[in-house]
């Protein structure tokens, strides 16, 4: 199978869109709320609507867009492995000191934008990116075999390079 099915989990959804020279396809929220709100310090998992289909050579990989990194809100963990047939979830954090409002077009208005930072309903949220996924051979060997292996970075942990 070497195409990329999308199929509506919700009647509503807004099938992912990309541009020939874009990285990823942008994935929109779809909830049947008005508004949904993020406080600060926080994640939720935004529903968008959509599930998939796609060769197990590959992986889609969940990442934040500039829209919504200039807004404070992180996309984090996300892959979405070629098996999986249920609707994504975004995972959002907030990283700003007030609320995020992902809020349709009738509401947003209502959201004072010195307490709360409004992201518009109709744009995406996050990114998909497909990822060529290896299909290694996987053997379980004895830990001084492993570390017999040489490496340039061998055995040092996070801030041994000093860079």
């Amino acid at each position: 199978m070497s195409k990329l099915y999308w199929a509506r989990v919700k009647k509503e959804a807004i099938i992912p869109t990309k541009r020939l020279e874009d990285a990823g396809y942008d994935l929109y929220p779809c909830f049947e709320e008005e508004y949904l709100e993020i406080a600060p310090a926080h994640t939720k998992l935004v529903p968008l609507g959509v599930a998939s289909a796609f060769d197990a050579d590959y992986v889609m990989v969940l990442k934040e867009r500039g829209s919504t990194g200039t807004k404070g809100m992180a996309q984090r963990a996300g892959v979405i492995d070629s098996g999986y047939r249920s609707e994504y979830m975004a995972p959002i954090t907030n990283v700003n000191d007030k609320p995020v409002v992902i809020a349709k077009k009738a509401v947003a208005d209502q959201f004072d934008s010195e307490e709360y930072i409004v992201y518009p309903y109709e744009k995406a949220v996050c990114q998909g990116v497909l990822v060529v996924m290896p299909q290694l051979e996987s053997e379980e060997i004895d830990l001084a075999d492993l570390q017999a292996m040489q490496s340039e970075r061998m055995d040092g942990r996070l801030g041994s390079s000093n860079k």
